[in-house]
Parts: structure tokens; C-alpha cells; sequence
């Protein structure tokens, strides 16, 4: 190996490193600037030119990224998601199966939604529900972590890996329709796998009922809850029908 493949496989390792642990110590570094650092020190030690780097940077890709999050965004402001929240506390009567309405409303909103924004939102509305049920916050914290990454692995909107993998493979035939039917009974039995795992290792937990909570009525605005839901409700007939991803949410995003 020549001394730039040496470097370059250094700053690589090293790149993957900080993502890894998400910051670099003593250093204002996140994960962004991380990755910003390695992709201009490969530059600088010229492993790659500026037209090689210009290539790899898929832009359809970040366009469907920045657009599922102003959808998400809009929903957080139409009380969605608190709505959400609320009546999972008023139907579960059980632990279990309280724990059972979180892994699969995470689940199925992070295939939707992306899983990130869903662990971002969901977390105060779960600590709030276990402590006015008065339960251990932490393994329906677990379950929201845990069912919001299995859950994305259902669709090709699920997590930004899987928007890659998408966008990649339109021109070998992967459609949103196939990637959900051949990875939706993976990211079922991945949940089912979450609960139980999760009841195992807390067992004193999920023992007995949880009493009636008195919780306050959700805040929604309806008028932008009712267009969130047409424009959610257009992108699945979109992707379902074969329109490229990329293009389908951005037109939709016009009509919000």
C-alpha cells in the first residue's frame, strides 16, 4: 500500500471512531463535524479529487431526508404526536401492555417517519406517562429505542441507511413496495424480539395493573393535522404506485 491508502485508511478508522462514540475528546466535535473533518482530510492528503467528491454526495438523498423532517416537524406542531402519546396511557391497563403499545407505535411511526425524530419526540411523553402511571421510565425507554431502529428496517423512509439504499437501488428494481414487503416480517418479529427481551430482564416491572391516570387532553390543531394527514396519506399512494421517492415527497412538501 502506498502512503496516501495508509493515511487515507488511518483518517477513515479514525472517522469512524468519533462517529462511533459521537464526539471527539476535548474537542468541540459532534458527529456532523466529524465527518466533515475526515471527508476534508482525505481531500487535503488528495485520496480523492473534488470531482470524486462531488459524485458521492447523493443528492436525492438529502432531499428526502430534509423533507421527512419538515413533515415531522409539522406533525410536532399539529399535536400529533402528543395526541399519539395520550391515547396509548388511556389503552394500555396493563405494564405489558403498555410497553406493547409504545414498541409498536414507535415501530410503525419510525417506518414512516424516520426513527430519529420519533426517539426525539417520544421520549418526554413516555417519561411523562410512566411517571403518572407511577412505573420505572427506563425499559419503556429501551423499548422506545429499541423499537424505533427495528422498526425503520421496514421501509425505505424508515432511516437515512435505508433512504441510501433506496435511492441507490431504483435502477436495479428495489421499490418501496418490494423493500416493505420483503423487510416489513423482518422489522415484525425484530419487535415482537424487543418486548419480549425487555419483559424478560425487568420482571418485577411488569407485574400487576397500572391505575387509572387522569391526563390532560391533548393539545391538536386540527386544520394542520387534517393536511398532514392528506399529504402522509399521498406520499404511501405515491411510493406504493412506483413514483421516485425523491420526487414524491418533495412535490408533497409544497402542499404544506
Amino acid at each position: 500500500m502506498s502512503t496516501v491508502q495508509w493515511l487515507s485508511l488511518g483518517i477513515i478508522l479514525l472517522t469512524y471512531a468519533g462517529i462511533g462514540l459521537g464526539r471527539v475528546p476535548k474537542l468541540r466535535m459532534n458527529r456532523t463535524t466529524v465527518t466533515l473533518v475526515g471527508a476534508g482530510a482525505l481531500l487535503a492528503i488528495q485520496a480523492i479529487n473534488e470531482q470524486q467528491a462531488f459524485a458521492a454526495i447523493d443528492l436525492g438523498t438529502i432531499v428526502l431526508l430534509f423533507s421527512m423532517m419538515v413533515i415531522n416537524v409539522h406533525l410536532r406542531l399539529a399535536g400529533f404526536f402528543n395526541l399519539v402519546g395520550s391515547r396509548v396511557l388511556l389503552l394500555a391497563h396493563s405494564p405489558r401492555l403498555l410497553l406493547a403499545l409504545i414498541v409498536g407505535s414507535a415501530g410503525v411511526l419510525s417506518a414512516l417517519f424516520l426513527n430519529d425524530p420519533v426517539c426525539l419526540l417520544f421520549t418526554p411523553l413516555v417519561v411523562d406517562l410512566t411517571q403518572r402511571a407511577k412505573r420505572d421510565p427506563i425499559p419503556y425507554l429501551i423499548g422506545l429505542a429499541t423499537a424505533a431502529n427495528v422498526g425503520s428496517t421496514a421501509t425505505i423512509t424508515g432511516n437515512p441507511q435505508n433512504l441510501i439504499i433506496g435511492q441507490a437501488g431504483r435502477a436495479n428494481g428495489i421499490t418501496y413496495f418490494n423493500f416493505l414487503t420483503a423487510l416489513t416480517p423482518v422489522a415484525l418479529i425484530g419487535l415482537l424480539i424487543c418486548w419480549l427481551v425487555i419483559v424478560v430482564l425487568f420482571p418485577d416491572e411488569f407485574r400487576g395493573q397500572i391505575e387509572e391516570v387522569d391526563l390532560p387532553e391533548p393539545q391538536i390543531y386540527p386544520p394542520l393535522l387534517w393536511r398532514c394527514v392528506v399529504v402522509v396519506v399521498g406520499l404511501l399512494v405515491a411510493f406504493l404506485s412506483g413514483t421516485p421517492i425523491a420526487s414524491a415527497v418533495r412535490n408533497r412538501i409544497v402542499l404544506m
